[in-house]
């Protein structure tokens, strides 16, 4: 599971750093090891699935059965996801395990990894959450009642 979600969000590595996803993929931090794409891309799509059903099967008002009213959750489902994916990343550099060993010294150094490519890996978080949300869209929404024409 974790290197299907590893592939998927390094289609933007190049967007996010290459440090970042090494990181992620628990190759190059000395405090963890583990592949923490399993956990993002779980989140990831769990949101988006509930944002889904919340649209066509919770909510399910004839006023929102157009293009806007899917355009006012994609972009919901969007925001959240961008921020899940952010802070996933910041709080382990808060944290202080955004480090590695460096056996010259003995000594943890920081690795190289800026806010920008953090903020980098929200959108790209995001970015893939609308995927997710399109094609949950593409699945689910047959069977509402009030909302199975939207958003085409």
């Amino acid at each position: 599971m974790g290197n299907f979600f590893g592939s998927i969000y390094c289609w933007f590595e190049s967007f996010f750093g290459i440090e970042l996803a090494d990181y992620l993929w628990g190759v190059s931090s000395s405090q963890s090891n583990t592949n923490q794409f399993i956990g993002i891309g779980l989140w990831m799509l769990g949101i988006s699935l509930f944002t889904v059903i919340l649209y066509y099967y919770i909510i399910n008002h004839p006023r929102l059965c157009s293009w806007w009213g899917w355009g006012i959750f994609l972009l919901l489902n969007a925001v959240i996801n961008f921020f899940v994916g952010w802070q996933w990343v910041l709080a382990d550099s808060y944290e202080g395990k955004m480090v590695t060993f460096d056996p010259s010294t003995n000594l943890e150094v920081p690795l190289n990894i800026s806010s920008s490519e953090m903020l980098c890996f929200g959108v790209s978080n995001m970015i893939l959450s609308i995927l997710a949300f399109s094609l949950f869209t593409l699945c689910l929404k047959w069977w509402s009642k009030n909302c199975s024409s939207a958003p085409f």
